[in-house]
């Protein structure tokens, strides 16, 4: 039998929640999802009829919830399973997209007509070339609106698809510090707004050591491995976590002990933990990390 003949009626799947484990009917999985514990997953599949052990292909990709499935869905390759499952927002949060798929971008921005004249304002001031705190210090002497507008901009931008125009804007923001832009290029970056060079704004998160962007970046390093296939935009993002909080480098010391990232991503984050003095040698040896481990690499805050 191939994997896509099992009768999927006929798989037990193995879940683990904290020191809890229970088994269940693949069926049932595949129909609620791992709810609020997001990094929850099915393992260790078996035919119920027969008690034998059956490869985790079985399960199909988008219901596996692993490092693969949750980064192609977060970042919109293949389509949630679990998109229309009722969540409560009240008492969960608001769903991870590793779990529904990249958030609807919210494009509305008032008075538009006056972000786009301000936005040709400030262009019209900035210089080519890189930018630095001194051109920012003068585009914010000519345009002082722009220190509070700076968050607007970059969403009205974005929603326009105006990408040249937003990395410059972007940039001005980074070397003014106007830290305000964070949440809004978090927002870009975690939704189906796709800006065709995500690594600059990574960058710009980790210039202004936006701290609250750290499990975002988490999830991007994991994007970028699996989705895109991008290496270099996966090191941006363990470099801006390197220079930001505990949290962040909590993540980033999680990724360095990992053992199933190809083999740069650990290695590039022990790097960069080394070289702000925080590295921290895995306590389990590499079998044993990768056996019991991965959960904790998967998400630095799973039970």
């Amino acid at each position: 039998m191939t994997d896509s003949e099992w009768d999927l009626d006929d798989v037990l799947v193995t879940i683990s929640v904290s020191a809890a484990v229970a088994e269940l009917p693949l069926a049932a999985w595949m129909a609620s999802g791992p709810g609020p514990r997001d990094c929850t997953r099915p393992e260790s599949p078996r035919s119920r009829s027969t008690g034998e052990a059956l490869p985790p292909t079985v399960i199909p990709l988008a219901y596996r919830n692993d490092r693969e499935s949750r980064a192609l869905i977060a970042a919109g390759r293949i389509v949630s399973p679990w998109r229309d499952v009722p969540w409560d927002v009240d008492n969960w949060g608001e769903p991870p997209c590793e779990v529904r798929g990249p958030r609807p971008f919210d494009r509305s921005v008032a008075d538009s007509g006056w972000v786009d004249r301000l936005a040709a304002r400030v262009l019209g001031e900035a210089p080519r070339g890189p930018v630095d705190a001194e051109t920012a210090r003068l585009v914010l002497e000519r345009v002082p609106e722009f220190a509070a507008a700076a968050p607007v901009l970059v969403r009205r931008l974005a929603a326009e698809a105006r990408w040249e125009e937003l990395d410059v804007i972007v940039q001005l923001a980074g070397a003014a510090a106007l830290v305000d832009v964070g949440p809004v290029l978090c927002d870009v970056l975690m939704s189906d707004a796709r800006p065709p060079r995500p690594g600059h704004l990574v960058d710009m998160l980790g210039q202004l050591r936006y701290g609250d962007a750290a499990r975002l970046l988490e999830s991007l390093v994991g994007q970028f491995v699996y989705a895109d296939g991008d290496l270099s935009d996966a090191r941006r993002c363990l470099r801006a976590l390197a220079v930001m909080g505990s949290d962040a480098r909590i993540r980033l010391t999680l990724i360095s002990w990992g053992r199933d990232w190809p083999a740069q991503v650990p290695q590039w984050a022990a790097q960069e933990l080394e070289a702000t003095g925080d590295r921290i040698p895995s306590p389990l040896g590499p079998d044993e990390w990768t056996a019991r481990g991965r959960t904790r690499a998967d998400c630095a805050d799973a039970p």
